[in-house]
């Protein structure tokens, strides 16, 4: 049968059961409990209890954010206002008539307690101010404000108990809540979300908006954009924290500190689960062998790199790019290069991380026999080829500059050839010597440093060899991707801070591919090792993470910390991050700061860490 019949008589199926007069339930039936039960001082909703407050008397003068402590109450409650609108006129005579009955009160024969005279004196201050506000000019919008506290608990005792503390509260912020005894249903309608007011001569005050404006929580930092992914909980509020890195900030870049047994790793692994449900391309760098395991479960590709494996990214291969910038220059100035003098580029900091004290002459001279190996390599390759015809084995390798280097014309080059040696025929040959045999071929790549933990010498020259061959694959590829690079203070030299360099340019110019970096250390100090005049390119690639993770850390990491001037953490910032728990620290966007519980799925920790999991959620256990 084709198709448009099929709908056709579908619609038809549905027209004849809607003409027979079936009920349809209203969204109100749909969200409204079992039953209702009015009492004298309280509502049984459902299987729960409520009672709503209302708010019958204001402080004449508030200062600063005087309801903090109301908004920070840690309970079931939900605060309601109804703001009315009034003309000045009205209100004019309105103050009028008030302040004339207060003058009466002050001036009557019978005499008013201390007490009330001091707060009768106050009330007609107030009116006396407003009434001169409207009259100047100074304010013409005038409000009528009703205030409404609902509390909710599971029980009529935990109702009470909520309900006397909420009072205590209210008397410190001087506030009056009261219950409308006998009018618990009419208070109930006025803070559900239909915008009605049933108990208006309850409570209401006039405020202009300067003294309406001081009712809202503006003191609280919140980080919740509209979209975006989850990093976890605002300890102070409550609120989910989401932050959208791609849509609404400058920067899709984030810096992560933190000391071991905080949640640096487990927050990282998150974050790249979040991102990838999302349809982000994620790669990593792993030194530890922290996110190998997830990223096999979640059916990623791992890429393990040791002296024993046959696994080789050359580094003499020159990959047709859509980023040609000199990555190397001394400014921040984008400047086109070619690809040849590019790679050059790179293979000089590869070689300065194999050996530290190379001389300007040797730089000179390898650059030399660099151009010679290529142009002599077939085929040929110079400064006006093009590189995009080429497979991989069409490249040399580093034995093949290794003999192009002649210590009989050029001795100086003994020491360096000695060494290169061990990355041609010694231990590391396996490592770096031959063409690439690495396919990229996931949309969730993790590179495995482990085994090179105890080969000082390679582990280095490795992750920046890596962290090139990503660069060139993230250039290349389409759609939102993402860089994780944890442990970066691996890449950090004092004799050669050229590697970190490299990384900076890679955070400062990812977001032009439509990407983003996530650079992580538990080492501070030797993150901020890597300095070249007067650049430390440690503190610049924080200073350009619009978003900072700060985790637990040490008092020797906070030295460091003020020592270099990053981060800008406050005296209670740091007392946080000293006694932070695992999970806990302080998250920044742009000039927003809150305090921030990393949060998790049941699905997610599972994944993350089977045994927590366990004991978590095992046996229908609930955290």
């Amino acid at each position: 049968m084709p198709k448009n019949i099929l709908a056709k008589r579908k619609k038809q199926n549905e027209e004849s059961w809607l003409d027979k007069g079936h009920d349809f339930m209203t969204v109100r039936d749909a969200i409204a409990p079992s039953y209702i039960e009015e009492n004298l001082e309280y509502i049984k909703l459902g299987e729960n209890y409520v009672r709503t407050l209302v708010v019958v008397d204001f402080p004449n003068k508030r200062k600063g954010n005087w309801l903090t402590k109301l908004y920070r109450f840690k309970e079931n409650i939900s605060i309601s206002y109804h703001l009315e609108p009034t003309s000045p006129e009205k209100m004019i005579d309105s103050l009028n008539r008030s302040i004339m009955d207060l003058q009466t009160r002050l001036q009557g024969r019978n005499a008013l307690t201390p007490q009330r005279e001091i707060e009768t004196k106050q009330e007609m201050e107030s009116s006396t101010e407003l009434l001169t506000k409207i009259q100047s000019g100074t304010t013409s919008k005038v409000f009528l404000v009703h205030m409404y506290l609902h509390l909710q608990a599971e029980s009529l005792q935990q109702l009470d108990r909520i309900t006397n503390r909420l009072q205590a509260i209210l008397s410190r912020a001087g506030l009056k809540g009261y219950t409308p005894k006998f009018e618990m249903l009419k208070a109930f309608y006025s803070v559900l979300p239909t915008t009605d007011n049933t108990l208006p001569q309850w409570t209401f005050r006039t405020m202009d908006s300067e003294a309406l404006s001081s009712l809202f929580p503006f003191d609280e930092s919140e980080i919740f954009h509209p979209t975006g992914v989850i990093k976890g909980k605002n300890k102070t509020t409550e609120s989910l924290i989401v932050v959208d890195q791609y849509g609404l900030l400058d920067s899709h870049s984030e810096f992560v500190v933190g000391r071991t047994g905080k949640g640096k790793t487990f927050y990282m692994l998150k974050d790249m689960m979040r991102y990838w449900m999302q349809g982000v391309q994620v790669f990593s760098i792993d030194p530890e062998r922290q996110f190998s395991k997830v990223i096999k479960r979640l059916g990623g590709q791992v890429i393990y790199l040791s002296v024993m494996s046959n696994t080789i990214i050359n580094p003499m291969e020159i990959r047709f790019l859509a980023d040609r910038t000199d990555l190397n220059r001394d400014d921040d100035e984008e400047v086109d290069i070619h690809l040849l003098y590019q790679k050059i580029q790179r293979l000089k900091i590869f070689f300065r991380l194999i050996k530290k004290d190379i001389t300007p002459l040797e730089n000179a001279l390898i650059e030399r026999y660099l151009l010679k190996t290529y142009e002599e390599n077939s085929p040929s390759m110079k400064l006006d080829t093009d590189f995009s015809r080429f497979t991989a084995t069409d490249y040399p390798t580093l034995e093949d500059f290794y003999n192009k280097i002649d210590l009989k014309e050029h001795p100086e080059l003994k020491e360096f050839k000695e060494i290169l040696w061990m990355y041609v025929h010694g231990s590391n040959k396996r490592l770096f010597n031959g063409h690439t045999n690495v396919n990229l071929n996931g949309d969730m790549i993790c590179f495995d440093l482990k085994n090179l933990e105890e080969e000082g010498d390679s582990k280095q020259a490795a992750m920046y060899n890596v962290l090139s061959f990503l660069w060139d694959e993230i250039t290349q590829r389409e759609g939102l991707k993402r860089l994780y690079v944890d442990e970066a203070h691996v890449l950090c030299d004092s004799q050669n801070p050229r590697a970190m360099k490299f990384l900076y340019q890679i955070y400062k110019r990812i977001r032009k591919y439509k990407g983003g970096a996530t650079v992580a250390t538990q080492q501070i100090a030797d993150y901020l090792s890597a300095i070249e005049g007067n650049r430390n390119y440690g503190e610049a690639i924080i200073a350009n993470s619009t978003c900072q993770m700060i985790m637990g850390l040490s008092s020797l990491d906070l030295d460091d910390i003020k020592q270099h001037r990053v981060l800008d953490l406050s005296e209670q910032e740091g007392t946080i991050l000293l006694k932070a728990k695992r999970g806990e620290g302080i998250y920044v966007v742009d000039t927003d700061r809150v305090h921030i519980q990393v949060d998790h799925t049941p699905e997610e920790m599972e994944i993350i860490d089977p045994e927590n999991y366990q004991l978590l959620y095992g046996n229908g256990k609930a955290v």
